[in-house]
């Protein structure tokens, strides 16, 4: 597994050379701040989706693939679904698949808003959008029982605490915080009833006019 992960990180910042991936410019600060980030919780996505071997991921705004990568080698029975609206990344993102290997992946050119795809069982975001908006991003594509594993920092409660309208409007709830330090939590969400229809909203409504 490290040899793929060291593998997917120096394409990673070989990439970043002529497009903007990641703000970490050396190997080692990309391993430390995008690599080990993606996987610091991977204990929260084995006690949720093992044993099955079916489980269905979406990743939004993949971005330079982290976390999705990062988890699909360490856990690669997962189905993943990376979408970005940058088709740059995305023709990376589908390169380090091809160069790694990797079965049961991909990423897809989308807007979040555009894409029709339901019924996952993970959706994954990291350093996505505040949670209000992502909520509205993220919990319609899940299933009834779904989670969204959203990587956050410091301000993780002031998040919380502003998206007590989206949770109710779009029938999510909070049911763990995971906390690695002073910088780094994960929140996970539980779709506990079914997301209107509506939503998620077109015309950039989610950051315009969060719930």
């Amino acid at each position: 597994m490290n040899d793929l992960l060291q593998k997917f990180n120096a394409l990673l910042v070989e990439k970043n050379m002529s497009v903007n991936l990641t703000a970490h410019k050396t190997e080692e600060a990309s391993w430390a701040e995008n690599v080990l980030d993606s996987l610091r919780f991977l204990g929260c996505f084995v006690e949720h989706c093992s044993p099955r071997n079916d489980v269905k991921v979406l990743d939004l705004g993949s971005g330079c693939g982290c976390p999705a990568i990062p988890l699909k080698v360490a856990l690669p029975e997962l189905d993943i679904t990376m979408i970005d609206s940058v088709n740059k990344k995305v023709e990376f993102l589908n390169e380090a698949v091809r160069e790694l290997n990797l079965k049961g992946i991909k990423a897809i050119h989308t807007r979040i808003e555009d894409f029709k795809e339901r019924n996952f069982d993970v959706v994954t975001a990291r350093a996505v959008a505040p949670l209000p908006i992502l909520l509205e991003y993220a919990l319609p594509f899940l299933r009834v029982g779904g989670v969204i594993f959203a990587y956050k920092g410091s301000q993780w409660q002031a998040e919380i605490d502003e998206s007590a309208a989206a949770l109710t409007i779009l029938g999510g709830e909070v049911v763990d915080i995971k906390l690695h330090d002073a910088t780094r939590c994960l929140i996970i969400i539980k779709k506990a009833k079914p997301t209107p229809e509506k939503y998620p909203r077109g015309k950039n409504l989610p950051r315009l006019k969060p719930l």
